[in-house]
């Protein structure tokens, strides 16, 4: 099975960089913040990095990126019983936007998988990111994504990611 992941990711690469041949790869790592839908973990902390394949098309620009992340709940208070969290994923985006050259906002969708602790889930939802461009290849760069995590036990919860960090563009690569 674990074969059977790596070589999905493989696969969703090839297609990414088959996709950016006429367009803008973009890569960036984030500090980034969630919420676990469990009142007994403080909020998490974590990283998330990415990498993204865009095109402009017109008056708009979008693309297709993976993005792997990780987080650690801590247990709130004195909790007698259980244990801290660890959280970890990776995702397919697709994200769209206006074309603009400095501030690059865009509206897209994610669709993964996250293991937390020994519970494998469908990570889905909608994702909300913006760059601002400080040179044509350095920038920052902020996402906020809500996430459903389902599961087949139906153990569902629901969470709130958000990340602050720093992008490098390539064009045309």
């Amino acid at each position: 099975m674990r074969y059977l992941k790596i070589a999905a990711v493989g696969v969703l690469a090839l297609g990414m960089s088959s996709y950016a041949a006429l367009g803008t790869m973009k890569a960036g790592v984030a500090y980034q913040g969630a919420e676990p839908d469990n009142g007994a973990y403080r909020p998490g902390m974590g990283l998330n990095g990415f990498v993204d394949a865009d095109r402009a098309m017109g008056a708009t620009a979008g693309g297709l990126g993976l993005r792997a992340d990780y987080e650690h709940y801590r247990l709130e208070g004195d909790q007698a019983t259980g244990s801290d969290l660890n959280e970890g994923g990776v995702a397919l985006t697709g994200m769209v936007g206006p074309n603009l050259l400095r501030f690059q906002p865009k509206v897209g969708g994610h669709v993964g998988y996250s293991r937390l602790e020994n519970n494998n889930y469908l990570d889905l939802g909608p994702d909300l990111s913006a760059d601002l461009k400080f040179t044509p290849s350095v920038g920052l760069h902020a996402l906020v994504t809500p996430s459903w995590f389902i599961n087949q036990d139906r153990t569902d919860y629901f969470g709130t990611k958000l990340g602050l960090g720093v992008i490098w563009s390539i064009p045309g690569a």
